[in-house]
């Protein structure tokens, strides 16, 4: 009798030999970024995959604690068993999504400390878009009741402080007030770039992932070597996110545009990308036209 991965997993099954493969395997691969830029529903995809272990609730965020890191970029503890007790490694290749790896410094040295070896994604949306859609997921989550107390603010008035803050102190980073930092992805670009050989970089366009989600997963899963996620069957597309703000409007998107639009253009350097589409402000609003 044959036992699917869920079922083994609920039987135990899945346990047996994994302290061995923990001290012999590390992670194949980990998706890097950026954040709103679809990886939860790329996580879910690849989740799907038979011969995929993923992280089984997506974002890790073992290669960003600071503390436990060394100057040598080596975890103090002398050993990576923190990381790899959440894995059973009892598939063909094992990883990870953990979108603010990009952003966040040293954590992509830390990954190439692991293990130079080791393949990386990243996905990278409009970056104005991307930063408004980071906007919008905190005013989602200040909502709820445990996060009541959020103050999250105007957009604008968001964008302003941060680039008065990066402005004070170029070293500047901070999770959840980067809508700018995170959005200026050429130094991220390069970083990676920096540290790993092409063959282990795949960057993906989120809007391409966007219009095809299959297609585009599958195109992952074979740059991370096993079959097409499509040969084990086509999944509906996952729409994860509910915006709960309006679309950005024009007055939002000139307040990102205008930190962002030189970034664009060595975005398009870096990685040969045609980018004009992230150049295109959004159309006016109905009320806009009529008072025009």
């Amino acid at each position: 009798m044959t036992t699917t991965p869920k079922i083994r997993e609920l039987l135990g099954l899945r346990a047996i030999g994994a302290r061995q493969r923990r001290a012999e395997r590390k992670l194949d691969f980990i998706g890097i970024g950026a954040q709103k830029t679809g990886t939860t529903t790329l996580h879910q995809l690849l989740d799907l995959h038979p011969q995929i272990e993923m992280y089984r609730r997506k974002e890790l965020h073992w290669f960003e604690k600071d503390k436990q890191f060394g100057d040598d970029h080596r975890p103090k503890a002398g050993t990576y068993d923190d990381l790899h007790r959440h894995f059973y490694f009892d598939r063909q290749i094992t990883g990870e999504i953990t979108p603010v790896y990009i952003y966040w410094r040293h954590a992509v040295e830390r990954i190439h400390a692991y293990n130079p070896d080791i393949r990386i994604f990243v996905l990278l949306r409009s970056p104005v878009k991307r930063a408004y859609s980071q906007w919008g997921h905190y005013v989602r989550k200040s909502r709820r009741p445990k996060f009541r107390n959020l103050n999250i603010g105007p957009f604008q008035k968001r964008v302003r402080r941060e680039i008065e803050a990066m402005q004070r102190n170029p070293d500047y980073q901070n999770v959840r007030r980067s809508q700018i930092g995170r959005s200026l992805y050429a130094n991220q670009i390069r970083r990676v770039k920096a540290l790993f050989p092409p063959e282990q970089l795949l960057f993906v366009k989120s809007e391409e992932f966007f219009a095809d989600q299959l297609g585009v997963t599958d195109d992952v899963c074979r740059f991370l070597g096993v079959a097409p996620l499509s040969d084990f069957g086509h999944p509906a597309p996952v729409h994860d996110n509910v915006g709960v703000v309006p679309p950005i409007g024009i007055d939002d998107w000139n307040a990102a545009y205008e930190h962002l639009a030189a970034d664009i253009d060595a975005v398009e350097q870096e990685l040969g990308w045609d980018c004009s589409d992230w150049r295109r402000p959004p159309a006016p609003k109905n009320d806009d036209k009529q008072n025009a």
